[in-house]
């Protein structure tokens, strides 16, 4: 991308109410109530879009490219040519009747000059994962590895559990690799045109990969140059599918040649991606590797504190999803995730798991060594009460004896999301007991108390 952001969820301040249902139920608990509006806490939000999704008011949004504008004839466009990288997870907002084909069609229609379907490219991530998870090769790695593939899940391991980060399978997310991939491919098919400005958009199911285009975690200059949300693609795509009225474009703009075809077919393994239980499927072919797919911030804490306490060292490979469902139940979807998963696992029953002409996933494997992560993840201290281990534990205990003091109802009142939230709010200066709206109500009697006593 061009401009480098941290965060893509973002307040609407003029509609949020201050109602805290965004502040109880954020996974990581970066969410506050202060002067009747909600604040979201830049240094431990991750990203999720839980928010997005539960806020009855809509208050909580994602920053991401207008696609709108990106369909206006009349606006000049930045780049000359635009690749289209659908996610796996749209190809389930539409029941199998559509083909992936008509998809495809339709994003062209839409003004897209080809596509480069993010599907292509897991077959290289799940061969490049899989390589790290052969014992005699790697023996060293510790048990269980964790996908990579969920950039919330990494910031939260960073965040919350940063003794994992070696758990981490070190493979680049296919987002990126497609990102690369197509534009070498576009260079290599337009080389007449070396001053061609070619641009990659991702279509997008959550916000969280909306903050890893503009802010990759291995700090490097991200190759998706813009990002859409599946909802906002979808609205336009289906009334152009669902109508007929998809003109067809040149074949040769349909899809941009490998080094080995000028057609990118797309299989069953590869679309599963976008459902819970779809990368770990594709990744570990052999009996003797044991998986657990885990979908759901709250599951996916549960089983990292097993991780965090050893007990889970008989697993090989987790894969953790934060939505439910997978990338299917993203905050920026169009249909429900249960839904969504059906359409996708049955447009996987009817889609071919492998080619044996043309372009193969054998043959696509090839490109795993450039799907490697040189880079390693850093912990993020977004939860260390001070740099000083003396004055943090004088904090801590400090909290500790707050939080005694306080009920204990956990009820958000206070703008926090709970009892202990607010303890810790409390030592770190930002804020006081008195917003606890039961202490605050005990030392009002007690005042009328005081003042019946000096009458008498």
């Amino acid at each position: 991308m061009t401009t480098a952001r941290y965060h893509s969820v973002i307040l609407d301040e003029d509609a949020c109410k201050g109602c805290t249902v965004c502040v109880t139920t954020c996974p990581v608990e970066a969410i506050r109530v202060r002067d009747g509006k909600a604040r979201i806490l830049g240094e431990r939000c991750i990203d999720c879009g839980e928010c997005i999704k539960r806020c009855p008011h809509h208050a909580k949004q994602a920053l991401i490219d207008d696609f709108s504008l990106f369909m206006n004839p009349k606006r000049d466009s930045p780049f000359d040519y635009r690749i289209a990288l659908p996610a796996p997870s749209l190809y389930g907002q539409f029941s199998e009747k559509y083909s992936i084909e008509q998809i495809h069609q339709g994003l062209l229609s839409l003004g897209f000059d080809a596509v480069y379907p993010v599907s292509a490219v897991t077959t290289a991530v799940s061969a490049a994962a899989r390589a790290f998870l052969d014992k005699k090769r790697y023996p060293d790695l510790p048990r269980p590895l964790i996908s990579s593939s969920c950039p919330t899940i990494i910031k939260f391991i960073q965040i919350r559990f940063p003794s994992l980060l070696d758990h981490i399978v070190p493979v680049i997310a296919p987002m990126e690799i497609a990102a690369i991939l197509a534009k070498n491919a576009a260079k290599e098919r337009l080389a007449e045109k070396p001053n061609l400005r070619i641009g990659c958009y991702f279509i997008s199911p959550c916000s969280g990969k909306i903050t890893e285009a503009f802010a990759p975690l291995n700090g490097k200059h991200s190759a998706v140059d813009g990002v859409f949300a599946i909802k906002d693609v979808y609205l336009a795509l289906i009334k152009t599918i669902g109508s007929g009225e998809n003109h067809k474009k040149n074949a040769e703009s349909v899809q941009i040649p490998s080094r080995d075809s000028a057609d990118i077919p797309v299989f069953a393994p590869e679309i599963a991606w976008g459902r819970v239980g779809g990368e770990a499927a594709s990744t570990v072919t052999s009996k003797e590797i044991t998986t657990l797919s885990v979908d759901g911030m709250d599951q996916c804490r549960k089983i990292l504190e097993a991780v965090e306490d050893g007990s889970l060292r008989h697993i090989d490979f987790l894969e953790l999803m934060a939505c439910q469902e997978g990338c299917v139940g993203g905050p920026l979807v169009a249909i429900n995730a249960p839904l969504a998963r059906h359409n996708l696992i049955q447009r996987e029953l009817k889609t071919p798991i492998d080619s044996s002409h043309g372009i193969s996933r054998v043959k696509r494997e090839s490109d795993a060594p450039a799907c490697v992560l040189i880079e390693t993840f850093h912990a993020r201290p977004a939860l260390l009460l001070d740099k000083n281990y003396r004055t943090a534990m004088r904090m801590m205990v400090e909290m500790e004896t707050i939080y005694e003091s306080l009920p204990g109802l956990d009820c958000g009142c206070c703008g926090a999301p709970n009892c202990h939230a607010l303890a810790e709010d409390i030592v770190r200066g930002v804020a006081k007991r008195e917003d606890c709206v039961i202490i605050l109500k005990e030392q009002y009697l007690r005042l009328l108390e005081d003042g019946k006593t000096i009458e008498s």
